[in-house]
């Protein structure tokens, strides 16, 4: 059984769309920002938007 089918046992049709025409913000990749991303998309999110000021040295 693929993740899909298992999401959708759980949230239904309706809600795997939800979920892909969803829209999400992070703002700050630290360390509980880029778990909270990489989540997000596992979950299924269709547009996620990332801003962090940090600059990689």
């Amino acid at each position: 059984m693929s993740w899909l089918e298992r999401t959708e046992l759980l949230i239904k049709e309706q809600g795997i769309e939800k979920l892909q025409q969803s829209q999400v913000l992070i703002v700050g990749l630290g360390g509980v920002g880029a778990f909270a991303a990489e989540f997000i998309v596992r979950a299924g999110v269709g547009n996620l938007t990332i801003v962090d000021g940090d600059t990689v040295s």
